[in-house]
């Protein structure tokens, strides 16, 4: 992991852009209110944001296992077990090396559950109104949680 690529910016960077996709469908959605026959879209992403978070974090676990750098064997005082490292298996460097956030790809799904007027439309528009406003301030608090993560670096690079 470098300087600049962190696992903050990467996540907030990938909740930012499934919020945009949201915020697209729900445009269109909210565009469509009138047209006879429309069936609103959603977008789902957050259950695949939280896997690529589950893997990172397996990611991270098996770097905390499988330490490069050699370190003697180790005792533990109390059960007497001795602890030692290891290499990762080709198959945990193979996933260390996989990108999992190449794999987040929000999804539109259209609503064909929701019931619709006379005309066959299911937009409601103040669930749209209402879905418009949480989206944009989720994205917001993502956008200062990545702003604050680049002010660290900043902060950093300059020596304060």
């Amino acid at each position: 992991m470098d300087l600049i690529s962190n696992r903050t910016i990467e996540i907030t960077k990938l909740g930012m852009d499934g919020l945009v996709e949201r915020q697209h469908a729900i445009s269109s959605n909210i565009a469509n209110v009138m047209t006879p026959g429309f069936q609103r879209n959603e977008v789902a992403f957050e259950s695949q944001l939280a896997e690529i978070i589950e893997k990172e974090d397996l990611k991270d676990y098996i770097k905390g296992q499988n330490s490069i750098e050699y370190k003697p064997p180790m005792v533990d005082v109390f059960t007497g077990e001795i602890h030692t490292y290891r290499t990762p298996t080709l198959q945990e460097k193979a996933y260390l090396k996989s990108n999992t956030l190449d794999q987040f790809k929000p999804q539109v799904v259209t609503d064909i559950y929701s019931g619709g007027d006379s005309t066959g439309n299911n937009v409601e528009l103040e669930r749209e109104m209402m879905d418009l406003s949480k989206t944009g301030t989720r994205f917001l608090v993502l956008s200062n949680l990545e702003q604050r993560e680049f002010t660290s670096i900043s902060e950093a690079i300059r020596g304060q």
